[in-house]
C-alpha cells in the first residue's frame, strides 16, 4: 500500500505540471509577426535561345503566387524586368516579395537565360555582322553600292568596274620599289580576286627604276565618298609585301583643293623578321587605319604629314583566315572602323576628310620591312603562301525604309 501511494504522489505532481504548462501557453498573449505568415512562390527558371543574329528575345512567365491563410495578396517586383519584356543576351534575376499587415516579408527568384544564337553565316544583303555590326540609324536601311561592290564569283576579272593597270588608273603610281605593280599579277578564280606577289627572274625596268619583285594595285572605277560603310573580306599573302584596303584621294596643286588625303581601312604585312622596324614587329598580326593627310607643298595650311590612326593587335596572322575589316566614313569629321563585324574603334581626322576617293587594294613592299634572307618564300612558296585573296568587297549607303 505504501508503494501504492507513492507512484499515486508521482503521477499526481506529473498531471500538476502538465495542467501548469497548458495554462501557461494559452494565457500567453501572441506577439506580433509571430503569427501565420505569408507565402511566395516563384516559376521555374527558364531558358530560351534569341534568333540568329537578335540580342534580345520577348520573354513571359506566369505571375508569382503569394498567400496568406490561402488568400492572395498582392507581390511587387523588386529586380529583374516584368513578364513580356525585352530580355537580353545572359541571366537575368527576377525577384518578387510579398509583405502582409504585419510587416512579415518574403521573397522568391527566379532566372531567365537567354542563349545568343550564333549565325551560321551572315546575310550579304546588310554589312557583315554575326551580333553586333553597324545599326542603320533609325529609320534607315542599308542598300548595296553596286558600282563599289563586288562578290567576285565570276571566272573573270570585271574590267568594267576596276582598274589594275596602273598607267591608265588616273594615278600613274607604279609601286614602292622593289615591288613593281603589275596587271598580269590579279586573277580572279574559286570566288577570289587573287594579287600574287613573285619575284623576277630578271630585275625589271620600268619607268626609269629596276625592279626585282611584283605586286600589283587594283582601283574602283566609281568614287568613294563619306556617308558609306566599306568593307572587305581578306586574307593576307605570307610575304614581306603588304595587304591592304583602303580609300585613295586624288591631288593636284594646280587644283583648287590643295590637300592629299588617304583613307586606310586595314594595312598589315605577311611575315616581319629581325629587319623589321620596331613599330611595325606587330604588322603581320595587326587592324590597322589611318586618315592622313599628306605634306604637299601647295597644301601651305600645314608644313608636314598629319595623321590619325587606329590599332588593335590580333592574336593571328593577318594570313591565318579570311577577316572582314570594315569602315563607317559617317561624315567628314567621324569614322568608326569593324573587325569581322564587331565595332573595334574611331578615328577622328586631323582634317575635314571631304573629298572623293576611290577604293584601293595594293599590294607592295615596304623600307621599313624589307626582304630579307628569308625572302626565298617567293621561290619556294605555294600560290596560297604567295597571294592575298579577296572573297569579296561590299559597299553601302543609307536609305529611307
Amino acid at each position: 500500500m505504501k508503494n501504492r501511494a507513492i507512484i499515486l504522489s508521482i503521477l499526481g505532481f506529473f498531471f500538476f505540471g502538465m495542467l501548469i504548462a497548458c495554462s501557461d501557453e494559452s494565457d500567453n498573449d501572441q506577439e506580433p509577426g509571430e503569427g501565420i505568415k505569408p507565402t511566395i512562390s516563384c516559376t521555374d527558371p527558364i531558358e530560351v535561345s534569341a534568333a540568329e543574329g537578335a540580342e534580345t528575345i520577348t520573354v513571359t512567365y506566369d505571375a508569382p503566387t503569394a498567400l496568406l491563410n490561402n488568400e492572395p495578396i498582392a507581390t511587387t517586383q523588386i529586380t529583374g524586368l516584368s513578364s513580356g519584356s525585352e530580355f537580353p543576351i545572359g541571366v537575368t534575376k527576377n525577384t518578387f516579395s510579398a509583405t502582409d499587415g504585419e510587416g512579415n516579408t518574403v521573397t522568391c527568384s527566379f532566372t531567365v537565360t537567354v542563349n545568343a544564337t550564333v549565325i551560321s553565316e551572315p546575310s550579304d544583303e546588310q554589312p557583315y555582322a554575326f551580333q553586333n555590326g553597324v545599326k542603320a540609324p533609325e529609320g534607315k536601311k542599308w542598300v548595296k553600292v553596286e558600282e563599289l561592290s563586288d562578290e567576285f564569283n565570276g571566272a573573270e576579272f570585271d574590267d568594267d568596274k576596276w582598274h589594275r593597270d596602273p598607267a591608265n588608273d588616273g594615278f600613274g603610281w607604279y609601286g614602292r620599289s622593289p615591288a613593281l605593280f603589275e596587271s598580269a599579277n590579279v586573277t580572279v578564280s574559286d570566288g577570289n580576286m587573287n594579287v600574287t606577289t613573285l619575284k623576277y627572274d630578271v630585275p625589271k625596268v620600268v619607268e626609269g627604276k629596276s625592279w626585282t619583285h611584283g605586286g600589283a594595285i587594283v582601283r574602283s572605277k566609281a568614287q568613294a565618298g563619306h556617308g558609306k560603310y566599306y568593307e572587305c573580306r581578306m586574307k593576307a599573302n605570307k610575304t614581306i609585301m603588304s595587304s591592304t584596303f583602303w580609300i585613295a584621294m586624288q591631288q593636284n596643286c594646280n587644283n583648287e583643293e590643295k590637300r592629299k588625303l588617304e583613307l586606310d581601312i586595314q594595312e598589315c604585312v605577311g611575315r616581319v623578321h629581325e629587319g623589321t622596324h620596331t613599330w611595325a614587329q606587330h604588322w603581320d598580326k595587326i587592324f590597322h587605319s589611318n586618315a592622313i593627310r599628306h605634306y604637299r607643298e601647295c597644301d601651305t595650311e600645314e608644313d608636314q604629314e598629319t595623321r590619325a590612326s587606329g590599332v588593335k593587335n590580333l592574336d593571328e596572322s593577318n594570313h591565318d583566315r579570311f577577316f572582314v575589316y570594315g569602315c563607317w566614313w559617317k561624315s567628314p569629321t567621324e569614322i568608326l572602323f569593324y573587325l569581322d563585324g564587331e565595332y573595334v574603334y574611331s578615328i577622328t581626322p586631323t582634317t575635314d576628310f571631304d573629298i572623293d576617293g576611290y577604293i584601293t587594294m595594293a599590294i607592295e613592299t615596304y623600307d621599313w620591312n624589307p626582304v630579307d634572307e628569308a625572302g626565298s618564300i617567293f621561290e619556294t612558296g605555294s600560290f596560297d603562301d604567295l597571294t592575298t585573296k579577296y572573297d569579296w568587297v561590299r559597299t553601302w549607303e543609307l536609305t529611307d525604309e
